[in-house]
């Protein structure tokens, strides 16, 4: 019995030893509303799509744009990268 609560004491003061991890929420992102002719997207040489730079559909081809250009060429915003609309 006495190794029991030796044991039971040990493994309590190590749940109040141990480094604890704290969890961040991460805040919510907030898009700026910009001017359609001086904001910058992407679009492909074969898709119907407009992107973000770094969205991962650019990996074959990446051609610059505006979005009103995009939009005008009947191009939707792309559901992986959420460019602006």
């Amino acid at each position: 019995m006495k190794k029991l609560t030796s044991l039971f004491v040990l493994f309590a003061a190590l749940l109040f030893v141990a480094p604890v991890q704290h969890i961040v929420a991460q805040q919510p992102t907030v898009w700026v509303a910009q001017d359609p002719l001086s904001t910058t997207v992407y679009i492909t040489k074969t898709g119907k799509k407009y992107h973000r730079d770094g969205c991962r559909s650019l990996s074959q081809s990446k051609i610059k744009t505006t979005l009103k250009e995009a939009k005008a060429k009947g191009y939707t915003p792309c559901k992986v990268c959420h460019p602006p609309q």
